[in-house]
């Protein structure tokens, strides 16, 4: 996915008020030694994995590929050991 691409899926969960969350990871099976970030599109019911994949060689190079206007959320316990961090 282009981060181009990237921002039309992030701007089409929106419009339909869900809430899009990316998700970044160093783990990724389907792209070793990668970062990567996923979209997950949330709203009251629960939430859903969207398809695609943002991958970059550094979590600075990925920072910069994600949809505008997001805000970083740091780590929390509650969060899985393999994630990074999210942006909303």
């Amino acid at each position: 996915m282009t981060p181009t691409d990237a921002q039309i899926l992030h701007d089409d969960a929106a419009s339909r008020d869900k809430w899009p969350i990316w998700t970044l990871t160093d783990t990724d099976l389907e792209y070793p030694g990668k970062v990567v970030a996923r979209a997950h599109e949330a709203d009251q019911h629960g939430g859903k994995l969207l398809p695609g994949a943002l991958v970059a060689d550094t979590l600075a190079e990925l920072r910069a590929m994600l949809p505008t206007e997001l805000t970083r959320r740091d780590r929390t316990s509650a969060w899985p050991p393999d994630v990074l961090e999210t942006w909303d």
